[in-house]
């Protein structure tokens, strides 16, 4: 009779033990999205200030030079690790593609930041007084891609 118990156990034990790795699987995939996710929203954060850093190195460039006109345009800015595209439209604005509708006296200037696999795009539109040099910041916003 011994035998016979020990057999009965033996289904119980593996039943068991195969609930708690199915348990330690489920946990380990469950840390790995969390901690994804949380690098997720810290690379979409890093696109943004990389696409903010090109929208202020374009303005800074445009009070230097009130004619600044980039070539190549688009130009690449390197922030860190990250990459800023920044395309600058003098007297232009974007409507379907870029630089295609006019727009007197004024930049668009349009960052495209990027950090790895995170994308986020910042619009600016600056106004340049041609008589006294005078430049004001008209908009800035984030622009869904």
């Amino acid at each position: 009779m011994p035998k016979i118990k020990a057999a009965a156990t033996l289904p119980v034990v593996l039943l068991i033990g195969g609930l708690i790795v199915e348990i330690g699987i489920a946990g380990a995939f469950m840390a790995y999205y969390l901690a994804q996710s949380g690098l997720g929203v810290k690379l979409s954060e890093e696109a943004l200030a990389a696409g903010r850093a090109g929208i202020q190195d374009a303005k800074i460039r445009i009070v230097r030079n009130k004619s600044f006109a980039p070539s190549p345009n688009p130009y690449t800015l390197t922030v860190g690790n990250r990459m800023a595209q920044i395309t600058v439209c003098k007297e232009l604005k974007t409507v379907s593609t870029a630089c295609d509708t006019a727009m007197t006296g004024k930049y668009e200037i349009t960052s495209l930041g990027m950090a790895l696999t995170k994308r986020r795009q910042v619009q600016s539109i600056i106004s340049v007084d041609s008589l006294t040099g005078e430049v004001k910041i008209e908009s800035e916003k984030e622009i869904a891609i």
